[in-house]
This record gives C-alpha cells, sequence and structure tokens, in this order.
C-alpha cells in the first residue's frame, strides 16, 4: 500500500478518520439532486434480479429440514451472483461523491469481477451465518441474536469497492473493512441508525419516500468510502472535498460548486 492511490486509505488504518453525520447527510442531499433517476433505475434493476433469483430458489427448495438446508445454500449462493451488481450499486456511490459520470446500467459494468466479489460475498456469508446460531443456542431472544450479523454488515460496508476500487484481494478487503470500522465504529453505527430510520419513515408515506431515500443511502456510502479510503485518480485536494467544504460545517457559495453546476449525472 505504498502507492499514491493508497495514500488516504493508508492513511485511515494507522490515524484514523474523520466523520461528521450531520455534514455528511447534508452533502449527500446535494449530491442526488439530478441523481436520483440513475440510482433508483440501478437499485430497481438489482431488487428485481435478486426477487427473480429468490422465487427460483423458492421452486427448488424442496421440503422439510433438507429443504431448510438447501434454502440457506441457495441464499448464499444467490448473494454471490448478485456480487457484482450489489458491487455496481456501491461503485455508483463512490462515483457520485467524486463527481463522476453515473447511468443505470452501470451495475453490469463489474462482472468481469464476479470471481473475487462472489469469493469475498460467500466469506461474509458464513462469517456472519455463525452469530444467529451461537445466540440462538445461547438461548438469546432473536433480536439479540441478530444484532451481531447487523453490526458486522456494516463493518464490511467497504469490502466490495476495496476490491472494485483499490484492487484489493477478497480476504484483504474484508480484513481492511473492519479495521476501518474499528477506527470509527461509533459514527459508522450512528450514520446507518440514521438511515434506517430514515427507511422506516420512508416506508409509512406508502414508499413514496423512497424515492429521495435510496438514493441517499447509496450515496451516503459512496463518501464514506471516500472519506475513509480516497478514490483513485482524484486530485487530493478533490478526494475529499468536503473537508475544506460541507463536511467540515461550511458551506461553500461558489457558483462553480453549486449542485446544479456539478452534480449533475
Amino acid at each position: 500500500m505504498n502507492e499514491p492511490r493508497f495514500a488516504r486509505l493508508q492513511q485511515s488504518l494507522e490515524q484514523g478518520f474523520t466523520l461528521t453525520p450531520k455534514a455528511i447527510f447534508q452533502e449527500a442531499w446535494q449530491r442526488i439532486q439530478g441523481a436520483k433517476m440513475p440510482i433508483l433505475l440501478a437499485t430497481v434493476g438489482v431488487v428485481g434480479c435478486w426477487l427473480l433469483l429468490n422465487q427460483l430458489l423458492m421452486t427448488v427448495g424442496g421440503e422439510g429440514e433438507e429443504a431448510s438446508w438447501n434454502l440457506s445454500l441457495l441464499g448464499l449462493l444467490i448473494s454471490m451472483i448478485m456480487a457484482p451488481m450489489s458491487g455496481g450499486l456501491d461503485m455508483m456511490g463512490v462515483h457520485r461523491s467524486v463527481d463522476r459520470p453515473i447511468r443505470p446500467n452501470q451495475i453490469f459494468d463489474y462482472f468481469r469481477y464476479l470471481l473475487p466479489l462472489a469469493l469475498a460475498s460467500m466469506l461474509m456469508g458464513i462469517i456472519s451465518s455463525l452469530f444467529l446460531p451461537l445466540g440462538q443456542s445461547l438461548g438469546l431472544p432473536p433480536m439479540v441474536s441478530m444484532l451481531p450479523t447487523l453490526i458486522l454488515s456494516v463493518a464490511l460496508m467497504f469490502t466490495f469497492p476495496l476490491i472494485l476500487e483499490k484492487g484489493l484481494s477478497p480476504v484483504q478487503a474484508i480484513i481492511t473493512s473492519l479495521r476501518l470500522f474499528a477506527r470509527q465504529w461509533l459514527m459508522l453505527l450512528s450514520i446507518h441508525l440514521m438511515l434506517m430510520l430514515l427507511f422506516m419513515g420512508a416506508v409509512l408515506t406508502f414508499g413514496i419516500g423512497l424515492v429521495w431515500v435510496a438514493p441517499l443511502y447509496i450515496v451516503v456510502k459512496g463518501i464514506l468510502y471516500r472519506e475513509a479510503c480516497g478514490v483513485e485518480g482524484m486530485p487530493e485536494d478533490q478526494q475529499a472535498p468536503a473537508v475544506n467544504g460541507p463536511l467540515n460545517g461550511s458551506p461553500n457559495n461558489s457558483k462553480d460548486n453549486s449542485p446544479k453546476d456539478r452534480f449533475d449525472a
């Protein structure tokens, strides 16, 4: 990690990084202006493919205890197949965070990385699946048993972008994501809790609020990645524009930096 493209990531791992939830959400809200439609279309595409594969899963699952085992294995297989599309959504957020163009079919750009992404998805699935049976064996309530799995899902949020944008191996990406989470676990959990509350509120509006909340979620994840890891190909003073702007709480009123001029997809 001595190359320039790893400079921000190395700094974050060694010295930590700073996150300000209010400023992150403010910047993300600006960045979804003009980008909601491509992100929504991409999200619908991913969810649609996921539902289709799950429907096929239900038809071949079988019955009884054997069915439960088959469903678990097939569910893991679906996650592995969907990994390039899920990674594509993550990369849309990363690109948006540094003003790169995005498009709905971007979710299909990363199938050439199917092997490393599928391997990472399998490893993450195996790691996550260990906690729920352990909690149940200890007699813990289901919600408590699921808590470590939910926390782990946040801790592994950087895995796919680290593979796609930094070129790390699946094991390196998983370990690096966990190390980054350890540096800012409280802020990362707080931000995801806010996002979860926003999703709950959006559902109460009969799903209308998802038009804003879904793109916001994708872009917030992209900003978090940019702040923690940096993005290759961007000058250092542009990799994290929020350091001197929105994330530092000082709005930039320059005409060149207005959402209309800079954030059009």
